[in-house]
């Protein structure tokens, strides 16, 4: 690891998330490429989270640990990370999912042959809570991405490489404790950052039963609001507003059919095209 600042920052919030977690701090952990930080909030877990983070930091220094003392929630500990993290670059990391080994690697080396990028994502491979891949997710690769975003996310949140200069010029997270990337992204379009996905697997997206029980009516219409407030931002077409109300069609059914109506949705998912 350098001696000065490390080119990477790498963000991870933590609640309970205790069955993958190990899995998911090993897969940074032996990264290729190894200058990096590694913030790690503790947003008070209860499960047996912290004594694991807790163990692996007293085996590698690139791990910060900041254990809040009251809940924050996801968006509030991603802001502070940005504000506290000593890279050029930051990388988001969830504590159920897993970075394949030459993740960052790769994603350096194509920002460092493209310096117009702002903000890089990837494809990613769906798992159950088995570790089974279930599925993959592509997205469009190109700038032009961001004219899909009003129909779902442009970047898989978790695979997200961003440029921390430009995230601060755009504002950076909110305080939102759900769909706090989906915020981001209309801010950063507003900003004029540029976008694009490298168009391979980069990390290991987890779908388990819980994923789905978050994901619940108020999750969904949290998310059209912020649709809407951000169509208004960018000054989007008539037909954006339109095509952020998609999630509505989860919310009319109970959560036992989001997992069958998801895997039917991506068969019309824009990013795909």
């Amino acid at each position: 690891m350098s001696k000065t600042n490390p080119t990477i920052s790498v963000l991870m919030s933590v609640y309970n998330g205790q069955p993958y977690l190990q899995e998911a701090i090993e897969s940074i952990l032996t990264q290729t490429y190894t200058d990096f930080e590694f913030i790690i909030i503790d947003d008070c877990s209860d499960d047996g989270s912290s004594g694991i983070i807790e163990e692996y930091a007293k085996k590698d220094s690139r791990i910060k640990l900041i254990t809040n003392k009251t809940r924050l929630g996801l968006g509030s500990n991603l802001r502070h990370g940005v504000e506290i993290s000593q890279g050029t670059w930051i990388a988001r990391m969830d504590a159920d999912d897993i970075s394949m080994p030459q993740r960052f690697e790769k994603q350096l080396n194509y920002v460092m042959q493209n310096p117009e990028i702002d903000i890089l994502g990837s494809f990613a491979f769906d798992i159950n809570e088995h570790g089974d891949t279930i599925g993959m997710r592509r997205c469009p690769t190109a700038h032009e991405i961001i004219k899909k975003f009003i129909w779902t996310c442009p970047i898989i949140h978790p695979t997200a490489f961003m440029r921390k200069e430009s995230l601060i010029l755009a504002g950076s997270y909110g305080t939102e404790k759900r769909k706090q990337d989906y915020a981001l992204w209309f801010r950063c379009v507003k900003a004029g950052l540029y976008f694009s996905n490298l168009p391979e697997p980069l990390i290991k997206y987890r779908f388990t039963k819980d994923y789905f029980k978050r994901n619940n009516f108020l999750a969904f219409m949290r998310q059209i609001k912020i649709g809407w407030i951000g169509c208004w931002q960018v000054r989007a077409e008539p037909i954006a507003y339109i095509g952020v109300t998609v999630p509505l069609t989860k919310a009319l059914f109970p959560d036992s059919l989001h997992m069958a109506i998801s895997i039917f949705l991506k068969k019309f998912d824009p990013r795909k095209k």
